[in-house]
Order: structure tokens, then sequence, then C-alpha cells
């Protein structure tokens, strides 16, 4: 049997690169992706536009805008003329933040009054807005700031908060998903479609030495992937790793694991290649939503949160962001690594049974 199982992992990996479509699904999308991803998916906000009502025009108001122009994160500050101005730039998106400096905003400075300033924001553009603002806000609490102490403010992990420290290590997960999903997904459709699923179905070999057949060579090929954007995130980005290696290998194994039960069901019910590639993107546009790649899943409802604890891209970004920025311990991480690993003996259970239907 051992020798059958090799053989059918030969022929497995032989039909995955002899397929043009794997090829392409195996060298082009993650060399697209990780170039595209990294470099425009963001949560930054720099070189935006703001402007500035000022009906004060005092030196405290004079002050405030120049170090408004002296920040980094504004492309330009723009002089309002009125509030019909104001409106007809933030309408016109020529601004994204308008600052409404009161008229007596210098003589409630002097009195040690709260001085008032007016912040509107761009609600088209929610959560860049609110970033806005929040520069904003620092820069009128450090320009107007009566006592003596200073405040410091350092992140915790990620100093400079880095974008690629943020997005390389999610791109690791996402794209690993992919590769594997897919892979797995054309597996058995790939057989019906060229007429040689009958041909496995009467072979001598078990439901489960088939499922393992064709589970290894997918499962091979994304960890290599794997590796290789990890490569990439450490040598080209230069994203900082100070973890476990060890940790990070059994963890892209739990989650590969995890993943290619999910891709064997999707293959078991598809009929040809291209409704498995359907089937797959179905499962990966709520997996990578659901999993905390963009937004915390603190952020979501309460009734979807329990849900995620099906999605084992959760877990692997977690695992992910701690050997890379923060040296997770064997004591944290094996309680992420647990749950992959759980729901990929559970769908490959489902998947089998599924499969054995198919053949039987």
């Amino acid at each position: 049997m051992f020798y059958q199982l090799l053989a059918l992992i030969r022929k497995e990996f032989l039909a995955i690169w002899s397929d043009k479509r794997s090829r392409i699904v195996i060298i082009v999308p993650p060399i697209i992706q990780l170039v595209l991803f990294a470099f425009a998916v963001t949560l930054e906000v720099k070189d935006v536009s703001i402007g500035v009502l000022d009906r004060d025009n005092s030196n405290e108001s004079k002050e405030l805008i120049r170090a408004l122009k002296y920040s980094d994160r504004f492309s330009d500050v723009l002089f309002l003329k009125s509030n019909k101005d104001l409106k007809e730039k933030l309408d016109s998106q020529k601004i994204m933040v308008a600052i409404d400096i009161s008229q007596e905003f210098s003589n409630r400075l002097k009195k040690n009054q709260q001085a008032e300033i007016g912040i509107i924001g761009d609600g088209r553009k929610s959560n860049s807005s609110q970033i806005t603002i929040g520069y904003i806000q620092m820069i009128i609490n450090n320009t107007f700031s009566k006592n003596s102490q200073s405040v410091y403010v350092r992140n915790w992990y990620n100093p400079n908060l880095d974008n690629f420290w943020w997005i390389l290590p999610n791109l690791i997960g996402s794209l690993t998903m992919i590769i594997a999903l897919i892979l797995t997904s054309l597996s058995v459709a790939r057989e019906r479609e060229l007429g040689t699923f009958e041909q496995i179905s009467v072979a001598p070999l078990s439901p489960m030495v088939l499922i393992i057949g064709k589970t290894i060579p997918p499962m091979v090929i994304s960890i290599i992937e794997a590796a290789v954007i990890f490569l990439s995130a450490i040598i080209f980005f230069k994203v900082p790793f100070l973890g476990s290696f060890w940790i990070l290998a059994l963890a892209i194994f739990a989650f590969v694991f995890s993943i290619v039960g999910f891709g064997l069901f999707i293959s078991s019910i598809s009929s040809t290649q291209q409704q498995g590639i359907l089937g797959a993107f179905v499962l990966l546009v709520p997996s990578i939503l659901m999993s905390g790649f963009a937004t915390p899943v603190e952020n979501m409802p309460d009734w979807l949160i329990p849900f995620t604890d099906f999605v084992a891209l959760k877990y692997f970004l977690i695992v992910l962001k701690g050997v890379f920025l923060k040296d997770i311990s064997w004591d944290i991480a094996i309680w992420e690594i647990i749950p992959m690993i759980a729901l990929g003996i559970v769908t490959l259970a489902v998947a089998t049974w599924f499969f054995k239907k198919k053949v039987t």
C-alpha cells in the first residue's frame, strides 16, 4: 500500500504541474498579490489635503496653521474663505477634513479658557477621516499644551508603525490559504473533467489512501509557497522575525492541514474545475473578512464573533504576528495551533465521507 500511495502522490504532482490552470495558480497569483497587496493594502493615512477656516486671524491661530503645514501627514493645507467655501471643498473632495477656528480662539486661550475649534470630516471616507482628525487633535494638543510635562508615545512591537510589518504576516496567511484551497478544490474536479475519476474509483485503493494521496501534494506545494513568502518578507521587505522558527513551521503545517479538508470537500461536490474555483472563492472571501485580516475580530457584532472560531485563518494570523513581532511563546502559540489541527481533522473526515460516497 505504501508504494501505491507514493505512486498516487507522484501522479498527483505530475497532474498539478502538467495542468496549465494549476501551474498558473501556483506561480502567478502569489507573486502578483505579494507585490500588489504589500504596497496597496494599507491603513496609513498620508499626503491628504485639509482646509482651515481662520475666523480669528491671530498669532495663536497662525501658529496652529504653521504646525499643520509642517506635519508630514498632510500634503496641502488650504485656506478657506467662508462656510460656503468649506462646504464646496468637502463636497468636491478637494479636502478630507476642514478646521474651523472661532473668532474668540486667541482671547479664550489668553484667559486660560477652553478655546473652541471645529473639525469637520468627510464621512464618505469614515476610517481615513477619523485617522486624520486624530492627527489634527494631536497637533492641537501639542501646540497649545500649557503644562511642563512631556508626553512620550511608544508603539510596542511596531515602533514606527511600518505598514510592511503589519501587512506581510497577514499576506503569508491569506496567500497560503488561497494556494492550498484552490489546489485541493481542483484536485477531484480535474479527474472528473478529464474523465479519469472512474479509473480512480475502480483502482484497488481505499478511500483513505486516495484522500491522503490527494492531500499531500497540495500541502507540500502550499508549505513551499508559504516559505517563499516568509523569506521575501524578511529579505526584501525587512520585516523582523523575533520568534521561534519551529512554532512558525508547526503553525504553517497545522494551517495548511486545516485548509485542505475544505478544499477536498469543495472538489468532491464539483463536476468541473471552474466549479471548484468558484467554490473556493465562496469560502475565501468570508474567511478573510472574518479572520481579523483588516479589522479586529472584537469589533464585529456579538452574534458574529462565535462563527470566527471556525475560521482557521484567524488562529494562523495570531501566531504569525506573534512570531514575527512579539516572540510568542509555546504556551500561547499551542492554543492557537490546536484549533487549526482540530478543524483539519473534522474537515478531512467530512471530505473523506463525501469522497467515499462518490467512489462507492
